[in-house]
């Protein structure tokens, strides 16, 4: 059978949604946004200015106050100093933002339909296990040279695990929002291009920068989630509006 618009799942309607369920899992996603809190936060507290064009994300999570580095030292990235006091709060951060990612699609799950609705949730674990593995194994400049193998293992994978996961989450949400939602829809494409683009290109850093290369892959997910969250709140708190009014015409006619 061949494929066609008509034939894209897409989410159960609007009406039939567990307003609570849309509330919180929009809640969740939204509180993505203590992700951009704590780069700001933690970048204020470097003894020597944060670059949001040279130093890569991780750098904010790294436990050594590794100093002034270039490429000498075995980098692939460019020269940049790296001393980050309150890495803590990054690594928690990236934590608890992964641990918020599953618990929306878990809240969300039952208002998918099958099978998108196991999809979702598999892929918003792996995504979510991915991030907080980025910060219970710092990586970036704490890898080399001489680092914790440990970390040297496992960071790069669990960022490469976040990126495609959160691509992949994307992707599934515009097939599930093209019809009922074009707009929503046509954002997710938009930040799904983005990303992938800016993936592509972060070996050769420019116009950018390595750092600000990586944002440009990295963030686009996390923007994305806060807007979805918006958008779930809006559609619960606009359909109650709705209903409310529909009631009030029945029982006595419109108020205008």
């Amino acid at each position: 059978m061949r494929l066609t618009i008509d034939a894209l799942p897409q989410a159960e309607a609007v009406t039939a949604m567990s307003r609570r369920r849309v509330v919180l899992s929009g809640a969740l996603l939204a509180s993505s946004a203590l992700y951009f809190l704590a780069e700001l936060v933690v970048s204020t507290r470097w003894p020597h200015p944060y670059s949001w064009s040279d130093n890569m994300i991780s750098d904010l999570g790294v436990p050594e106050c590794l100093g002034w580095l270039s490429r000498s030292d075995g980098l692939a990235v460019a020269d940049r100093f790296v001393c980050s006091p309150w890495h803590p709060v990054m690594n928690s951060a990236f934590v608890v933002v992964g641990a918020l990612g599953i618990a929306a699609a878990l809240v969300l799950r039952p208002l998918l339909p099958a099978p998108w609705d196991r999809i979702v949730a598999a892929l918003a674990t792996l995504n979510g296990v991915a991030l907080a593995c980025v910060g219970l194994f710092p990586g970036s400049a704490g890898e080399f040279p001489g680092g914790s193998e440990l970390r040297t293992a496992i960071h790069p994978v669990a960022a490469y695990a976040e990126h495609v996961s959160g691509l992949a989450l994307m992707g599934v949400a515009v097939l599930l929002t093209v019809r009922g939602r074009t707009r929503l829809a046509g954002v997710t494409a938009l930040l799904i291009a983005v990303s992938g683009l800016a993936a592509l290109v972060i070996p050769w850093a420019a116009p950018l920068g390595a750092g600000g290369t990586e944002r440009a892959a990295i963030d686009p997910f996390l923007w994305w989630r806060c807007v979805l969250g918006v958008a779930l709140i809006a559609t619960a708190v606009g359909d109650r509006y709705a209903r409310a009014g529909i009631g009030d015409c029945a029982r006595g006619g419109s108020r205008l």
